[in-house]
């Protein structure tokens, strides 16, 4: 029963950093349209970027556990 448990757990947090991963995606899209970015936007793209690469990351490694 605990097994299942945490599997329901792992699942929904897959889900929670899908919904992220994509937000972080839709943002950087966003300011990627920009013809023109500020020192602030692009520092933000980049740390959008960063983020979205450790959401990705975090992602595959609780795939790898879950399956």
């Amino acid at each position: 029963m605990e097994k299942i448990s945490r599997k329901l757990d792992a699942r929904f947090q897959i889900e929670r950093l899908e919904r992220r991963h994509y937000a972080l995606k839709e943002q950087i899209a966003e300011l990627d349209g920009h013809r023109y970015l500020t020192i602030t936007e692009q520092l933000l793209v980049h740390e959008l970027k960063k983020e979205k690469l450790a959401t990705k990351d975090l992602l595959v490694g609780l795939r790898r556990r879950v399956v």
